[in-house]
């Protein structure tokens, strides 16, 4: 179960991926790669992909890990070095790739099609698999390795090293992953007081379940340390005693070998799951229930916390009585309002604490222990999918960003802002969903709490420099149109600002009165957003492909918005000029005429746009990057501005394009992002 369920994919030819694979790690045996953005320079490789794209196969085959940041071999990657022939690499795939050996298992039987093998691997191992391609990567890299060859009639077969390597090396049988049950009773261990207390209040507490957190889960697990729970348990008792912010992510990533801004994502983790609080500022500790998990030594009492403080935990057991499909249970996750990797995750940690077991590489089900758990468990109410269905074919069109949806998302927060009632909930309410919606929309991790003591909705991105970055928001909705500054209580703000650890503050209402509120806005360092101005920015970000971290402008004061507004027009005018480029070319090859940036220029100047050569240049290295045909050089000179275009296949680019951000939205719905 510990294989990877996906086969290393370098994105090179097929002649091109076993010397790629060793060019590879001799340049980080070298000296290893701290630049992961860079190219590394290869022979016969044109256009190679970055290192940080080649790192995700090479990690894969366990030849390469990631420590402070950089690329280093690891031993399977030395051992490699020092042997370098196609079978070790093999050895290394079988050992870490799932089906790979009993893929070439059942062609050293008998010559089979790819769509053979793949249909036997299905029925034997009850797979999921939709498509071929699975499978064609595992036969791929076995012809390349010599264990497979082509035989005529679009069938493989084994050849002599796939014979031997398949005879030397052990299979995972279907039989192997059936569930046998020892019949074995096993009491649960008791609850500390501190749990109990945590899930006495799911139950006291109305609207406690829907409390619950939808929060991002991260631990560090890297190959020497992979018990996620136990390094959670690490970095937990760190904080048994008061221990600052800094200190505690510095222990963190020293323990686990990571840079110190990849365990920024932590802290928020820990304090929503209920295992580390802020006791003054900038300094934290475990909570009780932690600490009384700490005390227990038990995995289950670990899963009660998280339970307690997280959505659809004890749930997953529920949804896995009998045994079931991870897709199922991650479109039920959906409903919870979590996207896949979120479910992976609980999924994890159900394993390592004995609740659930996979009984395929698609599947999980819950064991006697999580049965017995999970009766004693507060659980959320059964959610029903009212339209779960497979994943649509590749000629759907984006279902997640329709001019619909972000005409709903401007009209309802305009609305609720000045209806404090709208929609019959209780005051307030609607606009803050409305607001939650808006952020989400943009890509924002945004979730509406609206509990005493705490902000209305908390918004989360991560920065251009991938740090994670916090804002709390106030909705304000008053049927006058006006927030005033006695509705606005700077000691609350600041409260909620501390308890969040956020950056940044931001009141959002129908508008605002008087320079009062203005002034103290200014002072606090408060960003005021009206909802027409938030409704502009989600219509822009819908229209202009904006990045959250790019949006998070309107959050920085003084000047915040005027200052994404002014980014907002020139992503515009980078479009409008594109526009125009093709616009010409278009015109030009009716006359079968060649034009340069500075041709355009001189045409367009009378243009209301008017376009100066740079713009134009950058539109050009556009093109270049999308590498689509859009435009074709007919002659490069020294001087880019002097060199010359005509219209390329620019409507198929288009529609490659359109199919491509298709398959991108496909992608997240199916995530549930």
């Amino acid at each position: 179960m510990k294989q990877a369920s996906s086969v290393p994919n370098l994105l090179c030819r097929k002649d091109e991926m076993f010397p790629l694979t060793l060019g590879l790690i001799r340049m980080i045996e070298s000296g290893g790669v701290a630049d992961l953005d860079a190219r590394p320079s290869l022979a016969n490789i044109e256009s190679p992909r970055t290192w940080r794209q080649y790192s995700y196969a090479l990690r894969q085959m366990g030849l390469v890990e990631t420590g402070r940041g950089a690329l280093r071999l690891t031993a399977e990657g030395s051992d490699l070095l020092a042997d370098e022939t196609r079978s070790r690499l093999a050895s290394l795939l079988a050992g870490r790739t799932r089906l790979f050996t009993e893929a070439l298992g059942l062609l050293v039987r008998k010559p089979m099609t790819v769509e053979e093998v793949n249909s036997e691997l299905i029925d034997a191992y009850n797979l999921d698999w939709t498509s071929v391609e699975n499978t064609r990567m595992r036969t791929t890299w076995l012809e390349v390795l010599g264990m497979i060859e082509w035989l005529g009639e679009r069938k493989l077969g084994a050849t002599s090293d796939g014979h031997a390597f398949f005879a030397a090396t052990d299979i995972v049988t279907p039989q192997a992953l059936a569930i046998h049950s020892s019949g074995e009773v096993i009491d649960l261990p008791g609850v500390p007081e501190e749990v109990a207390a945590l899930l006495e209040q799911l139950v006291a507490s109305q609207g406690a379940q829907e409390a619950r957190s939808t929060y991002n889960i991260w631990v560090p697990s890297p190959k020497s340390d992979p018990n996620k729970i136990e390094n959670m348990r690490t970095c937990i008792a760190a904080a048994t005693a008061p221990i600052e912010k800094e200190a505690l992510l510095r222990f963190i990533a020293d323990r686990f070998g990571l840079k110190r801004s990849s365990v920024d994502s932590m802290l928020p983790f820990m304090r929503a799951a209920g295992l580390l609080q802020e006791v003054m500022r900038g300094v934290f500790a475990a909570t009780p229930a932690a600490k009384a998990w700490l005390q227990s030594g038990s995995d289950i009492d670990f899963i009660r916390i998280l339970h307690a403080k997280m959505r659809f935990v004890g749930e997953i057991i529920r949804a896995a009585n009998t045994k079931v499909l991870r897709n199922d249970v991650y479109r039920e996750g959906v409903e919870y309002g979590l996207n896949k990797d979120k479910v992976r995750w609980r999924i994890a940690f159900l394993v390592e604490a004995g609740l659930l077991v996979e009984t395929s590489w698609s599947s999980v089900q819950a064991t006697a222990v999580g049965l017995r758990l999970v009766h004693t468990l507060p659980l959320a109410a059964p959610r029903r999918l009212e339209a779960a269905t497979e994943f649509e074919p590749a000629s759907t069109q984006p279902v997640l960003t329709t001019p619909d949806e972000v005409a709903r998302i401007t009209e309802a927060l305009k609305r609720t802002s000045a209806d404090p009632s709208a929609d019959g909930a209780a005051p307030g309410s609607a606009f803050e969903r409305c607001i939650e919606s808006a952020f989400r929309h943009m890509g924002f991790h945004a979730q509406r709490i609206s509990g005493p003591g705490d902000t209305d909705i908390l918004v989360q991105w991560y920065g251009h420099g991938g740090s994670l970055r916090t804002a709390v928001v106030e909705g304000k909705s008053t049927s006058s149109g006006r927030v005033a500054h006695t509705q606005v209580s700077d000691v609350a703000i600041d409260t909620h600002k501390e308890k969040r650890s956020a950056q940044y503050v931001a009141i959002i209402g129908p508008d605002f009165s008087g320079d009062t509120i203005k002034n103290m806005a200014q002072k606090r360092q408060w960003a005021l957003i009206t909802a027409e101005e938030l409704a502009r920015v989600v219509s822009s970000c819908e229209a202009l492909g904006l990045r959250p971290a790019d949006v998070a402008i309107l959050f920085e004061v003084p000047n915040g918005l005027s200052r994404l507004i002014e980014l907002i027009d020139i992503r515009q005018r980078e479009l409008d000029t594109l526009a125009l480029v093709i616009s010409r070319l278009k015109i030009e090859s009716e006359t079968e005429e060649a034009v340069s940036a500075r041709d355009i220029a001189l045409m367009e100047r009378g243009s209301q746009l008017a376009p100066n050569v740079d713009e134009l240049l950058e539109t050009f290295r556009l093109f270049d990057r999308l590498d689509l045909d859009i435009v074709r050089s007919v002659e490069d000179v020294h001087d880019p501005r002097y060199a010359t275009f005509r219209i390329g296949d620019a409507r198929p680019a288009a529609k490659r394009l359109r199919a491509l951000a298709a398959a991108i939205e496909r992608g997240l719905q199916q995530g549930g992002g």
